[in-house]
């Protein structure tokens, strides 16, 4: 069997909460107000830390919310070595300036990949990082390379190939993420570190039936579940759990979470191989 050319892989979920994070402001309610840690939640994101084929330690961003930088220092994190973006959303980009810092300490810019929609709003909000020409002073600022991400069409980095594919986010085609590590020849290793071979799908509310065959075969499924009520961009529990249930992966780990949900009360409902995510959570295959 082949295999992978990557090692010590590991998904780390920097945030599990809604646009609003958990607590929300002014709320009293018990899941705002309860000691559990688990039930405090930052802006969704998520880290994939692993060592290449050279023994170089890698991260990749997996979207970069408001609360990047809380979450970067409770991590330790000292690098970002590329950002891949679902969608547009303020609470999934509007951490793109704090990773200057990676800069700073890495001395290299760092690659952002992003659809069209996408790269061009971050250009158009972070006008002083991407048209840093046109700032009165020559501030600090980011040092990114923008690629443009077409779904379906993978993406090789690093000894991963990151596979984009479009869930629907209410009426707006949004992106996922299936990774896979390599082998030596650049296939798809017969044998997966980690979590891997795993799916990222965060902010939808439909499955369409392109998406499912990227869904085959997964050791790890990371799925957004809102809330018990319907809501029209996202996933209700019933609505997470039969997705869950019909892709089949061995782990399936639930994000994007409001204050309607309890941890410890909707964990222990769950089915057997799904699981509520909290941040700080690690996926490493065990």
């Amino acid at each position: 069997m082949t295999a992978a050319l990557v090692r010590d892989v590991r998904l780390v979920l920097l945030g599990t909460g809604t646009s609003a994070g958990v607590p929300i402001i002014g709320c009293s309610c018990a899941v705002c107000t309860s000691d559990d840690p688990r039930d405090r939640r930052t802006r969704s994101g998520a880290a994939l830390l692993f060592t290449d084929e050279s023994g170089h330690e890698r991260v990749i961003l997996l979207d970069c919310g408001p609360d990047h930088r809380q979450q970067s220092l409770r991590l330790g994190l000292k690098r970002v070595d590329a950002i891949f973006f679902t969608h547009d959303h303020v609470d999934h980009t509007f951490g793109l300036d704090d990773v200057r810092r990676y800069n700073a300490i890495m001395q290299a810019p760092i690659e952002v990949f992003a659809d069209l929609r996408t790269r061009e709003f971050l250009e158009r909000v972070f006008r002083h990082i991407f048209s840093r020409h046109e700032n009165v002073n020559d501030s600090f600022v980011a040092d990114l390379f923008v690629r443009t991400v077409v779904a379906g069409t993978p993406i090789d980095f690093r000894g991963l190939r990151l596979t984009p594919f479009e869930v629907l986010h209410g009426r707006l085609p949004v992106l996922a993420y299936r990774i896979d590590a390599l082998d030596a020849a650049g296939r798809v290793a017969e044998t997966q570190p980690g979590p891997l071979p795993l799916a990222y799908c965060t902010d939808l509310s439909a499955m369409p039936p392109s998406a499912w065959p990227r869904l085959r075969g997964l050791r790890s499924l990371v799925l957004d579940l809102l809330r018990y009520r319907a809501h029209p961009t996202h996933l209700t529990v019933d609505q997470a759990t039969a997705i869950a249930a019909q892709a089949g992966a061995t782990r399936t780990c639930f994000v994007h979470m409001t204050h309607d949900i309890r941890h410890a009360t909707l964990a222990a409902e769950l089915p057997d191989g799904m699981e509520l995510g909290y941040d700080g959570l690690v996926l490493d295959g065990a």
